[in-house]
This record gives structure tokens, sequence and C-alpha cells, in this order.
């Protein structure tokens, strides 16, 4: 475990221009092929695993005001909230595909109770699915429900540590509560969450740096208390975003690839995280340096996987549209093992 002087010095060196990409490439391939890779029986070859997954959004009726989300309210956009019969059929489409991995994801509203969460969990997992979440922030005993009814782990992202950033991009609803969010993985680990997922939105802070000390941090924290938890990390990053809303602060593809060869570095043995929101290029890039966890095929509509966007709009475009097959079979030809 890297003291936090040992974190910022890491962060600091591996972020600088100064620093050759090049090296901090290689550091953070070598430690994910040393960790990751594994024999297949009918191979002389090694195979980096890499787990494809899949978000479902349920809900996108949402009472916070964060101004750069589409699902923000009391926004105009169409909105759906899916019953559990409804989840489970998109579900259905999903496991077809083979995916396994699924992804709750809601905005944050009364109609996503911890009973309708649980109950679409216990479902998924009597069907063989690993499901895990992305929701408003809980208190210990709705994300104790969770787990009982068979969660595999939660993603949340702070946003941005930046206090006063915080509060200007959240002016109103139970997302500005900052302290409130900021525990929320804690009462998830205190619930016996398995895998606990972090993150913050690229584009929001002048200073990435700062704000991936903070979040290292937070996770190396957290991990003094709960050794046993698996941990994630997720840069999503803002490209375009809804009600005219521009990034303040745009981190390019370089810095973006040196933020995750960091955690690679310090979090070795981490899931890291990457979503259909990146080109596929860069994608493909990332996948074989650093990341052991994609989306694939996704939609952010409540709906999306049974064509009723009709009816619901999503909350962010994807830009990698890829299929799940396109994604798997460079995977493949590219020395990975995936699975769902």
């Amino acid at each position: 475990m890297f003291s936090y002087s040992d974190i910022t010095q890491i962060t600091t060196r591996f972020l600088h221009p100064e620093t050759p990409l090049d090296m901090v490439v290689e550091e953070a391939r070598h430690l994910t092929r040393t960790i990751f890779s594994q024999q297949k029986s009918d191979s002389p070859h090694s195979y980096w695993q890499m787990r494809l997954f899949a978000p479902i959004y349920v809900s996108n009726f949402c009472m916070n005001q964060c101004l750069y989300c589409g699902f923000r309210g009391p926004g105009t956009i169409r909105r759906s909230h899916l019953s559990v019969t409804e989840v489970l059929t998109e579900a259905e489409v999903l496991m077809n595909r083979g995916f396994r991995s699924l992804l709750i994801v809601a905005g944050e509203s009364p109609r996503v109770t911890p009973e309708y969460l649980s109950e679409i969990i216990a479902r998924l997992v009597q069907q063989n699915g690993v499901p895990s979440v992305e929701i408003a922030p809980q208190p210990v005993e709705n994300y104790a429900k969770m787990v009982a009814a068979g969660c595999s782990g939660i993603t949340l992202f702070q946003e941005t540590y930046n206090r006063d950033l915080y509060q200007q991009y959240h002016p109103a609803g139970p997302k500005s509560d900052y302290d409130w969010r900021y525990g929320a993985i804690e009462r998830a680990a205190e619930a016996g969450m398995p895998q606990l997922g972090f993150g913050f939105l690229l584009g929001l802070a002048a200073d990435p740096r700062e704000e991936l000390i903070a979040m290292i941090s937070q996770a190396s924290d957290l991990m003094k208390r709960f050794p046993d938890r698996n941990l994630g990390f997720s840069l999503p990053r803002l490209h375009a975003a809804p009600n005219g809303f521009k990034p303040p602060f745009p981190v390019g593809d370089e810095l973006f690839i040196r933020m995750y060869c960091t955690l690679r570095v310090i979090f070795p043995e981490a899931n890291l995280v990457l979503s259909t929101r990146e080109k596929s290029e860069l994608r493909n890039q990332l996948a074989s340096i650093c990341i052991t966890q994609m989306s694939a095929g996704s939609s952010t509509a409540p709906g999306g996987y049974t064509q009723r966007t009709e009816i619901s709009d999503p909350q962010f475009e994807i830009t990698d549209e890829r299929s799940v097959t396109e994604v798997q079979n460079w995977l493949i030809r590219n020395g990975h093992h995936v699975i769902y």
C-alpha cells in the first residue's frame, strides 16, 4: 500500500509530459500482462483476460440537476421507468449475446427503491447473471438488501473531488450533498459489497492530477478498512453533453492514457474499466495496455436493447458503435481471453 506521498510522486511523474509515454505504457502493460494473463489448455500462448459487460438503464427519471447530464430534472426528455419484467426482457437480449456481467443504472428517483433494485438483482442471479449497480448513494441498510439479493458490486463516480466545483455542477437535488455521495462507497463496503468501483468525470476540473490523487487516496484509505474487497476504476471522459453544456477542461488522449497507466501501477490487481463513451481506436489501444473490463454494444436509454428508444431518451450518445461480436473478435485476435 502506497503512502500519500508515494501516490503524489507516482501520479505527478506519470502524468508529466516530460516523462516518456512509452515508459509509462510499458510499465502498465507489463503489470497487467503479469497479473491478468492465463494459459489456455489447448494453446501454448498466454491470454490476457478481458471481461465484457453491458449496462442496463432501468430508469431515466431523476430529481437532480447536474449541469452535464442528459437525465437532469426537470428537463423535457422522454422519460421511462422499466418494470421488473421489462428489465428482465432487456437482460434476456443481452444474455443471448453472451453477457453475464450486467450493470444496473438508474437516475435518482423515488421510483427506484431498494426493493425494486433487489428484486431485479435476485431475478438476474436466478438466471445466472452477475449484476452490479450504478445508482444514487444509499444508506448501509439499502446496500445490505442488494448484497443479500446477490449484487456483485457498486460503481459510483464522485464526478469531481473539488468541493467548490462540485456545488457549481450540482446546484439542486439530493446529489448536491458532496459528503453523502463521497461516503457512499464506504457504506456499501460496510454492507458487504464485494467490488467497489471508483471514478470521476474528466473535463469538469482544471487539474486532473489533483482529481486522480484524490480518488486514489479515497480508495487507498478504504482498502485499509476492507482489504478483502476488489477495486475497480473508471475514468469517464465528457465529450459532448446535453443542454448546451461544454466541458470546461477537456482531457486529451495522451493524458487520458497516462491516467489509466497510473492507476495500474498503484493498484496492480484492480479492474480498470472503459466504456463505449470512447472511440474504438482508443479503446483498442487501452485494451492493449491496461484495461481489464469493457462495455460493448451498449445502450444508455431505458429499453434500448428491446428497441423502445422511441419513448425514452439516452443519458449520452455512445462513440464506439461496434457490435459485441466485433469487439470480441478484435480482442481475441489481439491476445485476449474474453469472458462475460
